[in-house]
């Protein structure tokens, strides 16, 4: 039996699996907007679970990780060691943003619905948690459990999950085939890797469906070529440019500006996230990010991290650094360096300081590059006319809090899609290769749970898992839906 315990009913969504009761497939957050208490979460199952298996590090997949643990003190907590590192960056990052909220919420006289864990919740976690140091299989009670790399960033993993009884099942996690700078793409494991675990098996195959309506423009190796050549253009051309990006996504496009001989400036959660890649390989499809090295050949600046502890003297430089920055005339090169920093979609970070002073410069770049949320400024920021105003819920330092700023976007804007997921094509093809590879490991497909997707993307890879012929049925693994196989 399978049921959604969460899912993407809006942007970011909340996913959450379970399976035959006893079994949790990830477990997180939905964030929207925190004073508007907007934020959700999958529902707790009615009953305690033996295993909670987490894919990877994007908090609408660990961000109730704390609270399904604290609700769930036996059960076995799984993820690669790469994830491991990326979800104590984000949990601790999500608990932070939201005790700001609360505070700058007290201010106003509003109240900001607190998150259901804290600091001690989230060390819990992590004193329990089993890393899976490599791809492989392993086995938990009465359950085999298979792990290999998902190609959607560091430490992202597919599941196979082998009960005792009834089917097993392949969660594929949020997928990709095709490489990016920093992780290679994935179809389907190699038949080496199976052995005879799958013998036997009747298989349940839940797959995302984020693009399950869409086709890139172009390959990836194009856009990303367009992406470099975009970027060449406007440092030759003396253009400040600005790219807010996801902090697990930053990394990724720091290599493609490094590979394009572009030295950027970095800020915020990437950072983290730059250090955890530097780190943290780990499997064959990882490939090395160099940050050691980089930064010592000033291939890559980061500003520096300050906290409340650092020196008043110091907080007053690095905002020198970060203005010049913006004017394009910083650290002796000869060309604008770009500046990277989260979030992705100016609507908290570092990234919200970058745009205040960037979006009003005529002769500057904003380029997005990732999945642009419905409602988001970046989104708006995208859409708007040149010249028209967004809101930005910017830092006053003169009143020591946030305060909502409309500022003009007379800049120029662009975006890219460099997504670590898969397309409509490639998410069909590997059902259909997958259905294949079955008999080949003594298996058969039984169904497949389409989730992770709007109603138009599921609907669209409904048609096309039902125009592929294969005589399988496909559920849509909608919130709270639950099949029984």
């Amino acid at each position: 039996m399978y049921t959604q315990l969460g899912e993407q009913k809006r942007s970011p969504g909340a996913t959450g699996h379970l399976v035959n009761n006893n079994t949790i497939v990830d477990s997180g957050m939905g964030l929207v907007n925190n004073k508007k208490d907007e934020n959700y979460f999958p529902v707790a199952p009615q009953k305690p679970v033996d295993l909670i298996i987490v894919t990877h590090s994007h908090l609408d997949h660990c961000g109730n990780l704390p609270t399904i643990a604290k609700n769930n003190p036996n059960a076995v907590i799984l993820m690669t060691q790469p994830g491991v590192a990326g979800t104590y960056i984000i949990l601790n990052d999500a608990l932070k943003i939201n005790i700001q909220d609360q505070k700058n919420a007290e201010k106003e006289g509003g109240g900001a619905k607190p998150l259901p864990y804290n600091r001690k919740d989230i060390y819990e976690v992590f004193r329990r948690i089993h890393p899976i140091p490599k791809p492989g299989w392993c086995s938990v009670g009465s359950n085999r459990i298979g792990f290999y790399s998902s190609g959607h960033m560091r430490g992202a993993a597919m599941i196979f999950l082998i009960p005792k009884k009834g089917p097993a099942y392949f969660f594929t996690g949020d997928i990709s085939s095709h490489d990016q700078p920093l992780v290679k793409g994935v179809m389907l494991p190699p038949k080496e890797f199976f052995g005879d675990e799958l013998k036997e098996k009747s298989i349940v195959m839940v797959t995302e469906t984020t693009y399950g309506n869409r086709a890139l423009p172009k390959p990836m190796p194009e856009l990303q070529k367009d992406f470099q050549a975009l970027m060449k253009q406007t440092a030759q051309k003396r253009i400040q440019s600005f790219l807010p990006s996801f902090a697990t996504k930053g990394p990724d496009v720091i290599q493609l500006l490094i590979d394009a001989g572009i030295i950027p400036h970095v800020d915020g959660l990437i950072q983290d996230f730059c250090q955890m890649y530097a780190k943290n390989t780990w499997c064959e499809q990882d490939i090395a990010f160099k940050l050691k090295e980089f930064v010592a050949k000033k291939l890559v600046i980061l500003y520096k991290k300050l906290d409340g502890s650092s020196p008043q003297e110091e907080h007053e430089n690095e905002e020198r650094h970060r203005i010049e920055t913006a004017l394009g005339n910083c650290c002796g090169l000869s060309y604008p360096s770009p500046i990277v920093s989260s979030s992705a979609m100016l609507d908290k970070g570092r990234s919200v300081q970058h745009a205040e002073r960037i979006l009003p410069n005529r002769k500057a770049t904003v380029v997005f590059t990732g999945h642009m949320f419905p409602g988001s400024v970046g989104e708006e920021v995208l859409r708007i006319e040149k010249g028209r105003t967004v809101k930005l819920n910017t830092w006053d330092s003169n009143l020591r809090k946030n305060i909502e700023k409309q500022v003009p976007v007379s800049c120029e804007v662009e975006h890219f899609g460099l997504s670590g997921h898969d397309e409509g094509p490639k998410l069909l093809e590997r059902v259909a290769r997958f259905q294949e590879l079955c008999p080949k490991l003594g298996a058969e497909l039984l169904a497949v749970i389409g989730h992770h997707g709007d109603d138009e993307n599921y609907a669209g890879f409904e048609r096309g898992v039902n125009a592929l012929g294969l005589g399988i049925p496909v559920f849509h693994g909608e919130h709270l839906k639950e099949i029984r196989l």
